[in-house]
């Protein structure tokens, strides 16, 4: 058997309050235990080491070499243990701890970045891990304990990944004026569509048919779909340059139309929205900071409205 199994950990906490002390009776006052008590401990504790750690001269206690080497050690470490204790059980009345927090790159007009640094200026001893990732990356790093939660619009269909709801995001589609005027060709407005080339999301691919669905009732046999980018910048930037139309959120269509003229929306009859989901793993104890910050960017996520989009056609 291991030394520190057979070990009573509170016979070191009394050996360092009689080596500051440098007193039986001071170190019995302060621990609120009688000097005999005190005594006894130490002398269990050199029993089980198997050394002396007090030299008792002229009714005086002076370390012995040994003494000076576990105090050296042990006063840090068990003071480090306190205050880790301390912080995992909360006896501090003060949030602290560390959140590790998955994010798709979809979200990022979401601004969750400022929602989590709004939530450590409230709760000072918080800290962060954040990652940026696909739907596969967000549940590999659940399996490997890098995550407490995770905010995406599309997850891999684990059976150990649950996801809830928070918020829902309108989406408009956009297109450059000079290339829509190329495809052209046909009275009904759904083939007219039908025709454009298109720049798509990866992590959400069914976003482009839920369009023509809630537009137009019907679904479009097959799309050309020029390029597949990860995020609305991406999205953005392929239109400009005339590679096809694209659904961007609302959020950020109001800036992108004052900058870009030649930008249109492609009115129809109705925006799609685009789910925004929290996972988290099913049987995973999440932290007290983690519980607490998720609940808050949920509310903030759910509640806090859209900018308003600017109707002006261009």
């Amino acid at each position: 058997m291991s030394l520190l199994a057979r070990l009573n950990l509170n016979y070191l906490r009394i050996f360092l309050v009689v080596y500051r002390t440098r007193s039986m009776t001071l170190a019995a006052k302060q621990l609120h235990l009688t000097q005999s008590g005190v005594s006894q401990q130490i002398k269990s504790l050199e029993d089980t080491l198997g050394i002396i750690l007090f030299d008792r001269i002229n009714r005086k206690i002076i370390p012995t070499d040994e003494a000076e080497q576990l105090y050296a050690e042990c006063s840090r470490r068990l003071d480090d243990l306190e205050n880790t204790l301390r912080q995992i059980s909360n006896q501090d009345n003060e949030l602290q701890g560390r959140v590790k927090v998955g994010i798709s790159p979809s979200l990022r007009e979401r601004r969750i970045t400022e929602l989590l640094a709004q939530f450590g200026r409230q709760h000072p001893k918080v800290k962060f891990d954040m990652r940026v990732g696909l739907a596969s990356e967000l549940s590999t790093w659940f399996e490997k304990g890098r995550l407490d939660f995770a905010f995406a619009d599309a997850f891999v269909n684990e059976p150990n990944i649950e996801f809830d709801e928070v918020a829902s995001d309108p989406y408009d589609l956009i297109c450059h004026e000079d290339f829509v005027q190329q495809f052209k060709e046909s009275d009904e407005l759904f083939d007219n569509y039908c025709r454009l080339p298109f720049v798509n999301y990866v992590e959400a691919p069914e976003l482009l048919n839920a369009w023509f669905k809630k537009n137009f009732n019907r679904l479009p046999k097959e799309l050309d779909i020029r390029c597949t980018v990860m995020d609305h910048h991406a999205v953005a930037d392929f239109v400009r340059e005339g590679m096809g139309a694209g659904l961007l959120p609302e959020a950020s269509l109001k800036s992108l139309l004052n900058r870009e003229p030649k930008l249109r929306r492609l009115h129809v009859k109705a925006t799609v929205s685009n789910r925004i989901r929290v996972a988290y793993l099913r049987k995973r104890t999440m932290g007290l900071a983690a519980k607490i910050c998720l609940q808050w960017i949920s509310e903030q996520m759910g509640q806090t409205p859209l900018p308003a989009p600017d109707k002006t056609e261009k």
